[in-house]
């Protein structure tokens, strides 16, 4: 009887032990990011950071990044560089180069925001720069093509 309960004790502990370690590994681990965004007013651009999760893919961490930014501020006073709606269709990041396609609203920027396309590319290569330094090249793509 004693040698059963050293047993199930063992798989017990074991059990806790790989639990724990599950645990651990599956903690959200966040990093501070900071993204850009318009002030209405002067059209200035203007930083805002956030606490986003962080991975262990650069590929994703930039992915998380750019959907953030589509979110638009917090703060309600400032202006989003897209116009809502605005989806992020896929990222690829190869031999230091990203490749990021967006929707097709996001060539339709909203008038109160006073951006043009170009202007929100711009923002938008500003702040993955910004934040991800290693990144050599970027290339946007809307809905798979490369916007005039």
């Amino acid at each position: 009887m004693k040698r059963v309960f050293q047993i199930i004790l063992f798989l017990a502990l074991i059990v806790l032990v790989v639990s724990g370690i599950y645990c651990y590994k599956r903690q959200s681990v966040y990093t501070e990011r900071t993204l850009f965004f318009v002030e209405p007013v002067s059209k200035a651009v203007v930083l805002e950071h956030r606490l986003i999760a962080e991975k262990h893919d650069l590929e994703l961490n930039v992915e998380l990044l750019i959907k953030d930014e589509l979110l638009g501020p917090v703060l309600l006073v400032r202006d989003s560089v897209f116009p809502t709606g605005t989806r992020l269709n896929h990222v690829l990041l190869r031999d230091g180069t990203l490749y990021a396609d967006l929707s097709s609203e996001a060539m339709f920027p909203s008038a109160h925001s006073g951006l043009n396309f170009n202007d929100s590319i711009r923002i938008l290569e500003e702040t993955i720069r910004f934040n991800f330094p290693e990144i050599e090249k970027i290339v946007v793509t809307i809905d798979g093509s490369i916007p005039n």
